[in-house]
């Protein structure tokens, strides 16, 4: 999967940084003219573009030069500039007909904000220290930055890596109210939000996994929130493997555990959660003292942090490659 991230100079006149982020190793370039961003996406078709540069316009009669979404930014404390004087104003009419030609030729365009997802993201921005930005970037998981990059291709891979976010469900559109609006990064970890992708896609151990790793660098309440899912996880390996006792003593846990959690965490509802955990519990409960001879898979709890959305239909049974190989046949250990 490649996404092309274009960090958008106001003027030809000057550079303009671009990634070509496949499968997480960004390669980058410098770029001027329009006609040359075009030629780089007709050349690489990526499956998404996303430009650092507001993509519309503030409503008819604002007077501040802010959209709602930049409205929405500054809410959460993140600084954005309004787009009413000359810089700005240019890069936005730049960015508008940029979008139009990329479209026009059967591309996705998304508008992002590099430095609003690195604040998400904990990063520092560019212009604090580039060097530190750099390095954050790679430990969550991107390859292939130089030394030498540039401030603007080092915004490009960020760019990139919010359209990578978005079309993995790990990112939200702050609305314009005008059918657009600036994709941000959920502020969940990124590790949790695989979890939940691979859970919905019933790998269960490998989303077991995903948690584990949140889980031994949190503190409470996170901590007993992710023991919960991680235990919930298990218990639906056990169900598929017909070991009823073992289901309801981690789903015993699993309740326990989320007990002690808030009303919500990383977006998640923990009475809703803990509503359909009972619900899971019974019909173990059923199958286990014989009042039901068939598991209803469908008791399996759904995940739905606020924000996130996929893009294909939730597995209830385990998958048969949850399991990776050199574990097949060892036993499995849980929290």
């Amino acid at each position: 999967m490649t996404v092309m991230g274009i960090d958008l100079s106001a003027s030809e006149k000057r550079n303009s940084g671009v990634c070509l982020l496949v499968n997480l190793k960004a390669k980058t370039f410098l770029a001027r003219l329009d006609d040359e961003l075009v030629g780089l996406a007709m050349r690489f078709r990526p499956k998404l573009i996303a430009i650092d540069a507001p993509l519309s316009l503030p409503a008819e009669g604002s007077s501040s030069g802010f959209r709602l979404c930049d409205l929405e930014l500054l809410r959460r404390g993140i600084r954005i500039l309004p787009l009413n004087f000359g810089a700005m104003r240019e890069l936005t009419e730049r960015g508008i007909r940029l979008k139009e030609r990329l479209e026009l030729e059967g591309f996705k365009v998304i508008e992002v904000f590099p430095g609003g997802a690195q604040d998400v993201l904990g990063l520092p921005r560019k212009q604090k220290d580039l060097t530190k930005l750099k390095e954050g970037l790679k430990q969550l998981g991107l390859e292939g930055i130089e030394p030498d990059v540039s401030h603007d291709e080092v915004d490009a891979v960020t760019a990139a890596f919010v359209g990578w976010l978005w079309l993995n469900g790990f990112a939200e559109l702050v609305s314009d109210g005008q059918g657009g609006g600036i994709v941000m990064p959920l502020p969940y970890p990124l590790k949790f939000m695989e979890g939940v992708r691979l859970y919905r896609k019933g790998y269960y151990w490998h989303a077991h996994e995903e948690w584990e790793e949140v889980w031994r660098n949190s503190g409470e309440p996170e901590r007993s929130f992710l023991k919960g899912l991680i235990q919930i996880a298990a218990a639906l390996i056990q169900c598929g493997k017909g070991k009823w006792k073992g289901a309801m003593n981690l789903l015993a846990r699993a309740q326990r555990n989320l007990s002690q959690c808030p009303n919500e965490i990383y977006g998640t509802d923990i009475a809703n959660l803990q509503r359909q955990v009972e619900s899971f519990r019974n019909e173990v409960e059923a199958i286990l003292t014989g009042l039901k001879t068939h598991f209803n898979w469908q008791v399996k709890p759904r995940l739905e942090p606020r924000g996130m959305n996929f893009n294909f239909r939730e597995r209830f049974r385990r998958s048969k490659a949850d399991l990776p190989e050199k574990l097949k046949g060892r036993g499995e250990r849980h929290v």
